[in-house]
């Protein structure tokens, strides 16, 4: 493998999962653990507050509790403190027992005893007026749980379930709770857009009523950080400076610095991150109860020094980190070994970046596969703690007409929704078309007007405008889609899983599930193709062997080929280092390849190419031995939403969009008309050596 393909292929991997996984752990490390920690502390700190007003028996059985909650004796010893708290009609203290009990399993990851627990608290909590409880326990111990776990579709519907509660209650610290809460699983999802307007939200309700919060101060580090990710840094700065006024520990201090680094670093200005830096590093020195935050540290210090250059020193810092047992863990180590190879990249030593790369690769496809694991069993979750709630044994009779009552209702909703999805669809066409006329229009209007220099002006103008309205509109418009359709797939899949022996049930479900994504499928092309009518032109200046983008593209589309049909590959060189855009090229091939393989029932599939010299340019072929496409049709399956069969699967832009990217790269993409053995698509890109 050379060292030219390794940097591509690492650029297509990090392109899909950097934003996703390296993002996640970041936030991670820097925002949502401290957040996650806080919750803990903000608990505690309320609990042995209210100490003082506390029966001096139940005090002592509280201290015993806290200093045992790792003991086998602690259930015995709360088991008392309950008891004791019920007789002296204690309601504080009995609501503190149930979530003292709610703890120790917490602490032990015992999800059906937290499950159990939590109920247990809520009841208490809500019987004896004591909310504060109610929401602890659903949103720092619950939700935090589901978020530790990385189930973050449990802990969002978790989420919006308790927002809805604390509302109908009207109790804002459990408002603020919620959106706390909701905020912390977005950055876990990589959204800092979402984050950022959940982190707002709690912020003005703790602004706006008073409330005393120990962790304002950090709520806006993690503000101005997600205002960062947005590439926002007056809103990070607007968000560091309010945070500044609030400051009352060593730790609030160490948050917002750490923010003010990074704020720093994405405006440039090196000599302001570089003092804060230092004064940070002797905060640490003199501060010994910052030891466990010091991760944090490392961190900025490798930022630091990877910005400005100072590759030598990031790696020393990368050193302490591993030599640090404290942050052991699977995501901290791979993305360390991430770090290293882009240090080592950014220093030219492409060995041992490609190395690092490796390891990188190997160590997020197992971390992958235990997060996939995680997820499958996110719904089956979500529907045990619907069943712990509404379990009564008067309606055990009545299960099964609900049941059949609720699928009716879901699938007339999902019916609904999809027949208002594609009657917008349908509208979006017809605009289309008539947005195509109206372009016409204009073009002929410039013909006319070219001895008028200010009319002619005035009409291109009206031109690019109507062009960027039908864009924005596309772009608004599937984006919309997107969410309920995001929704719809998912409650399909939950209903597959929920009624997986009711084989009519799971049918419909599945038919749903189907009809969904494929309407998922036009979104997507739809977006795709409204971002390439934006663009002028693609970028065109990556190195990559041409065999391996060719490579790839033929193993994306083997699962696809049908049964007793073969697929080659027939490079003309062994190896061939040129400049391209190897995602767009792929994207091109994959798709004519697995179009091959939709209309190719026997015989074979070829991909191929040729370098003609005169004038300089690279010829790729896909040949199969299909039906074809006959002569007057060929250029009716370039137009957008042309199908050649509706009652076959697709969207009708997959070739559309390959002619507009080969056109945005230099090239071009047509049928050749002498060949009559099925199809052959002819698709001609510049050749640009690359000096290797």
């Amino acid at each position: 493998m050379s060292l030219c393909y390794l940097h591509t292929k690492n650029k297509v991997i990090f392109a899909g999962i950097k934003t996703t996984e390296t993002m996640f752990i970041k936030l991670c490390r820097h925002i949502i653990l401290p957040i996650l920690v806080l919750f803990c502390f903000q608990y505690q700190t309320r609990a042995e507050h209210t100490l003082t007003k506390t029966d001096s028996v139940l005090r002592s059985y509280f201290l015993k509790c806290k200093a045992e909650i790792n003991s086998p004796a602690f259930l015995q010893i709360n088991d008392t403190l309950a008891r004791l708290s019920k007789q002296k009609k204690d309601r504080h203290m009995e609501a503190v027992a149930a979530s003292l009990k709610l703890d120790y399993y917490y602490y032990k990851n015992d999800l059906d005893s937290i499950l159990i627990e939590v109920e247990n608290v809520k009841k208490i909590s809500k019987q004896n007026g004591q909310l504060k409880y109610f929401y602890f326990a659903w949103g720092s111990r619950l939700i935090i749980y589901y978020i530790k776990q990385h189930q973050t579709s449990t802990a969002i519907y978790e989420a919006q379930k308790m927002l809805r509660s604390a509302e109908a209650d009207n109790f804002i610290p459990g408002i603020v709770q919620c959106y706390r809460a909701l905020a912390t699983i977005y950055m876990t999802q990589s959204n800092p857009k979402l984050a950022y307007e959940n982190f707002k939200k709690q912020i003005e309700l703790i602004e706006q009523n008073g409330i005393e919060d120990i962790n304002l101060p950090t709520q806006y580090a993690s503000l101005a950080q997600c205002a960062l990710e947005l590439h926002q840094p007056e809103d990070a700065q607007k968000a560091l400076d309010e945070g500044s006024k609030k400051i009352k520990s060593a730790y609030q201090n160490f948050t917002i610095n750490k923010a003010y680094i990074l704020y720093y670093i994405e405006t440039k200005e090196y000599d302001k991150a570089k003092k804060i830096l230092r004064k940070m590093e002797q905060l640490f020195e003199e501060d010994k109860t910052l030891t466990i935050y010091r991760n944090g540290l490392y961190y900025v210090q490798t930022e630091y020094y990877l910005a400005t250059g100072e590759y030598n020193k990031a790696l020393e810092v990368i050193d302490r980190i591993k030599a640090d047992s404290l942050f052991s863990n699977k995501y901290l180590n791979y993305s360390i070994t991430q770090k290293e190879g882009n240090i080592y990249w950014a220093m030219n030593d492409r060995a041992r970046a490609a190395q690092f790369y490796r390891d990188y690769i190997l160590a997020t496809d197992s971390i992958r596969t235990q997060e996939i694991q995680n997820s499958t069993s996110e719904f089956y979750a979500i529907l045990e703690v619907e069943q712990l709630q509404k379990e009564k044994s008067d309606l055990l009779l009545h299960m099964q007409e609900e049941k059949l009552q609720t699928i009716y209702t879901i699938l007339i909703s999902l019916v609904v929704v999809l027949l208002v999805v594609a009657m917008m669809f349908c509208r979006i066409s017809k605009l289309n078309q008539k947005l195509k006329k109206s372009e016409a229009i204009v073009v002929q209007q410039n013909k006319e007007l070219t001895e008028n220099g200010e009319e002619l002006r005035k009409a291109k103008e009206r031109a690019e405008t109507a062009s960027q309205m039908k864009t924005t509109f596309i772009q608004s418009m599937s984006h919309e889609i997107r969410t309920p359709l995001n929704a719809i797939v998912g409650f399909s899949q939950v209903l597959s899983a929920y009624f997986k022996n009711e084989d009519e049930t799971k049918e419909y479900a599945s038919i749903i599930e189907t009809s969904s994504t494929n309407l998922l499928r036009l979104v997507s092309d739809v977006l795709d193709i409204s971002y390439l009518d934006q663009s002028e032109e693609l970028p065109y200046n990556k190195p990559d062997d041409i065999n391996n983008c060719c490579q790839t593209s033929i193993e994306r589309s083997r699962d696809s080929v049908k049964p007793g049909v073969s697929l080659y590959f027939e490079p003309q060189c062994r190896q061939l280092t040129i400049l391209t855009n190897p995602t767009r090229v792929a994207q091109v091939l994959t798709h004519l390849l697995h179009n091959a393989a939709k209309f190719t029932d026997r015989g074979s599939i070829i991909l191929a190419y040729t370098i003609a010299e005169s004038p300089s340019r690279i010829i790729y072929t896909v040949t199969d031995t299909g039906k074809g496409i006959p002569a007057e049709q060929q250029e009716y399956v370039f137009e957008r939403f042309a199908k050649l069969n509706d009652f076959s699967q697709g969207t009708g832009l997959g070739l559309p969009i390959c002619r507009i990217i080969a056109e945005k790269l230099g090239g071009s993409l047509i049928i050749d008309k002498e060949y009559t053995g099925g199809c052959r698509f002819i698709f001609t890109l510049p050749l640009i050596r690359a000096n290797v």
